[in-house]
C-alpha cells in the first residue's frame, strides 16, 4: 500500500500538473501561439519537411540528435505541429516542475496555493510574451532557469546517490537546453556554477570526500552528457558537404552577428585582392549573398581575418587583452561600460524591473535581519550574482548583441536564481515585529506589482498581436500565391521577408498548419548554400540561384521568379548580372495582394535584353 508520504507527494504532483495545464489552457484560449521570428519558422520547415519535402534533422541551429527526434515524429504523423508542441512542452514543463518543487517546500496547503498564484502571476505578467510568442533561444534559457531553481531548492542530503537522484531533473534540463540552443546554455552556465558553489559552501564542511563525490559526480555527468550529444552532432555533420557548409556558416555568423562588413570604398584594395566586386559586396550588404556562388567560405573567412587585423592595428573594431590573442569586439570596454550603465538605469522592461525588486527583497528579508557569518554569506551571494551578470552583460555590450532573444534568458535566469536564494534563505525563523512588518509590506508590494504587470503585459502583447495580424495578411497571401503556382519556383529578397511595420513575418504554431513542401526560398539567410538549400533547388532542376533566376534569359523554358516588396528598388540585381556579362531587365510578372486587396509583394521575371 502507498504510505502517507507517497500519497501526499502524488497529490502535489497532480496539483502541479493541473496548475500547469490550466495555465497553458488559459493562455491558449486568450492567445494564438506564434513562432517569434522567421528563424524559428525555418527550423520548423526543415524538421517538418516543408523545406525540402522530407523531414530532416539537419536544422543547423539545434543539435542533430534532438532535431532528428523531432523529424522522426513528423515522419510518423506529418500533419501534427510537433516542433511547436515541443517548444511549448519545454516551457510549460518547466512551469510544472517548478510548481512541484514549490509545493514540496511549502508547509501548508494555503502557502502552496499562494506560491502557485505567485508563479502564475510571474508567467502571466512578466513573461507572457515569451510563452505565447515563442523563440527557441528563449526556450533554451527557460530550461536553464528551471534547472537553476530545481537545483537551488532541492532538499539537502549527505548521501551522494540521493543527491544525484534529486538533481537528475536539473541535469536533464541542462542537457536539453544545450541541445536546443548551445550558445544560450553556455552563456548561462556561470549562473549554474555559482549556484553549485553556493550550495557546496552551504554544507557543514567543505572539504569532505562525500561533498566531492556529490558535486564532482554531478558536474562530470553533465559535461559527459553534453559532450556525448555534441559528438553525435559532429558525427552527423562530418560529411564533406556539411563540414564545408558548417565552416561557411561559422564565418557568416561571425561576420554578420559580431564583426560587420567594412565599407567597400574605404577598403577597395582588400576586396579587389580577394576578387569581390562592388556588385557582390552589395549582395553581402542586403543579405542576398546566396545569389553569388563566388561568395564562399574562403572569402568570408578572409573578410573576418581582415577585420581582426584592422582591430589589432587600432582601426575599425576593438581588440582587447593583447595584440596577439586579442578579443575582437565592436565596442571597447569603456563603450561597453557606458552601454551597461544605460541598461541598468534606463531599462523599462518589466523583467528587468522585477530583477531589481528581487534584489531589494533579498536585502530586506535575508540580509538586514541577520548578523555575522550569515550576513556575510548573504552578501557574498548577491555579489556573486552581480559579478556573473555584469560580466555577461558587459560581453554582450562589447559584441553589440543586446537583443531581446539574448537578454531575456539572462534576465529569467537571474530572476529565478534570486528567487531561489530568497526562498531558501528566508525560510528559517525570523523574530521581531520589524521583520514581520517588512515581510508583509514586501508581499503587498509584490502583489500590487504583479497586478500592474498583468495589465501592462496584456496591453503590450495585444498591441503586438495587432501588428502581427497585418504582417500575417501579407505573408499568408504570399504563401497562398506560391501554393497556387506550385509548378513555379520563387526566390525572395531577404529584407522583404523579415518584417512589416516592425512585426516579424512568422507563422502561428497551431493554426492553419501546413507542412507541405514550400516552393520558395530566401536569397540568403542562415540556411543559404547548405546541402538542404541545394536539394531544394535540385527538385526544380536548378543548379544555383543565379542560373535559376536567369533561366528565361538563358533560353530555358521556365526560370525562377523573384519576389520583393512592392516597388522596391532592385537595380542591384540587374547590375549583378551585368557585371557577369548577362544583360537582363526586370519585368513585373504579377503582384501578390492580401484578401483585402492591398498590394503585398511584386513578382518579377528576369528577361534577357540585347
Amino acid at each position: 500500500m502507498m504510505d502517507d508520504r507517497t500519497g501526499v507527494r502524488a497529490v502535489k504532483v497532480c496539483g502541479a500538473f493541473v496548475f500547469a495545464f490550466l495555465l497553458a489552457l488559459l493562455l491558449s484560449v486568450q492567445f494564438d501561439f506564434y513562432y517569434d521570428l522567421n528563424d524559428d519558422t525555418m527550423i520548423k520547415d526543415i524538421v517538418s519537411g516543408a523545406y525540402t519535402g522530407r523531414p530532416s534533422g539537419y536544422c543547423i541551429q539545434m543539435l542533430y540528435p534532438l532535431a532528428w527526434c523531432i523529424a522522426l515524429f513528423y515522419r510518423a504523423i506529418p500533419t501534427v505541429p510537433w516542433y511547436g508542441l515541443f517548444l511549448c512542452l519545454c516551457q510549460f514543463g518547466v512551469v510544472f516542475l517548478i510548481a512541484v518543487r514549490l509545493l514540496s517546500i511549502m508547509q501548508s496547503a494555503k502557502t502552496g496555493v499562494l506560491a502557485l498564484a505567485a508563479e502564475a502571476a510571474l508567467v502571466y505578467g512578466l513573461y507572457l510574451r515569451e510563452f505565447v510568442v515563442v523563440q527557441y533561444s528563449v526556450t533554451s534559457g527557460i530550461c536553464m532557469a528551471g534547472a537553476l531553481f530545481l537545483f537551488l531548492a532541492a532538499p539537502k542530503t549527505d548521501k551522494p546517490y540521493v543527491f544525484f537522484r534529486r538533481n537528475l531533473l536539473p541535469l536533464l534540463l541542462v542537457v536539453l537546453s544545450f541541445m536546443i540552443r548551445t550558445e544560450v546554455c553556455i552563456m548561462l552556465l556561470p549562473f549554474l556554477l555559482l549556484a553549485g558553489l553556493v550550495r557546496w559552501c552551504g554544507e557543514e564542511r567543505f572539504f569532505t570526500v562525500v561533498n566531492f563525490r556529490k558535486y564532482i559526480t554531478l558536474i562530470v555527468t553533465a559535461l559527459l552528457c553534453m559532450a556525448a550529444v555534441y559528438s553525435l552532432d559532429m558525427v552527423a555533420y562530418r560529411g564533406s558537404e556539411w563540414a564545408g557548409f558548417r565552416n561557411f556558416f561559422d564565418a557568416r555568423t561571425k561576420l554578420y552577428d559580431f564583426y560587420g562588413l567594412p565599407g567597400y570604398e574605404d577598403n577597395r584594395e582588400f576586396y579587389e585582392s580577394i576578387g569581390l566586386s562592388r556588385e557582390s559586396y552589395t549582395l553581402l550588404e542586403n543579405y542576398n549573398f546566396a545569389l553569388d556562388e563566388s561568395i564562399d567560405t574562403w572569402r568570408l573567412e578572409a573578410i573576418v581575418a581582415y577585420q581582426e587585423q584592422l582591430a589589432k592595428d587600432g582601426r575599425g573594431l576593438h581588440s582587447t587583452l593583447c595584440s596577439t590573442f586579442g578579443f575582437v569586439s565592436r565596442n571597447s570596454v569603456r563603450e561597453a561600460l557606458w552601454k551597461y550603465k544605460d541598461q541598468l538605469t534606463g531599462s523599462s522592461s518589466m523583467a528587468g524591473a522585477a530583477v531589481i525588486v528581487l534584489y531589494l527583497l533579498y536585502l530586506i528579508l535575508c540580509v538586514a535581519p541577520v548578523r555575522g557569518r550569515q550576513r556575510a554569506g548573504a552578501i557574498a551571494k548577491l555579489l556573486g550574482i552581480l559579478a556573473v551578470r555584469s560580466v555577461l552583460w558587459l560581453y554582450l555590450c562589447m559584441v553589440d548583441r543586446v537583443l531581446d532573444r539574448v537578454t531575456m534568458p539572462l534576465l529569467v535566469a537571474e530572476f529565478v536564481m534570486l528567487a531561489g536564494f530568497l526562498l531558501c534563505d528566508s525560510a528559517g525563523e525570523r523574530n521581531g515585529r520589524t521583520y514581520r512588518a517588512a515581510r508583509l509590506v514586501s508581499y503587498l508590494l509584490c502583489v500590487a506589482g504583479a497586478f500592474a504587470s498583468l495589465a501592462v503585459s496584456q496591453q503590450d502583447v495585444r498591441a503586438e498581436y495587432d501588428r502581427r495580424v497585418a504582417a500575417d495578411a501579407r505573408w499568408n497571401a504570399m504563401m497562398d500565391y506560391c501554393r497556387k503556382n506550385g509548378n513555379n519556383y520563387y526566390i525572395i529578397d531577404v529584407y522583404s521577408s523579415t518584417s512589416y511595420q516592425g512585426a516579424p513575418y512568422a507563422e502561428k504554431m497551431f493554426t492553419d498548419v501546413d507542412n507541405s513542401f514550400k516552393n520558395f526560398d530566401l536569397c540568403g539567410g542562415w540556411a543559404a548554400k547548405s546541402p538542404l538549400a541545394r536539394q531544394k533547388l535540385e527538385r526544380y532542376h536548378f543548379k544555383d540561384i543565379q542560373s535559376a533566376l536567369g533561366g528565361a534569359e538563358t533560353g530555358r523554358q521556365a526560370g525562377a521568379y523573384f519576389i520583393a516588396d512592392v516597388n522596391k528598388n532592385l537595380d542591384w540585381l540587374v547590375q549583378y548580372y551585368a557585371k557577369r556579362g548577362i544583360a537582363v531587365s526586370l519585368e513585373r510578372a504579377d503582384q501578390i495582394r492580401t484578401e483585402a486587396g492591398e498590394p503585398a509583394f511584386d513578382v518579377y521575371e528576369l528577361v534577357g535584353t540585347k
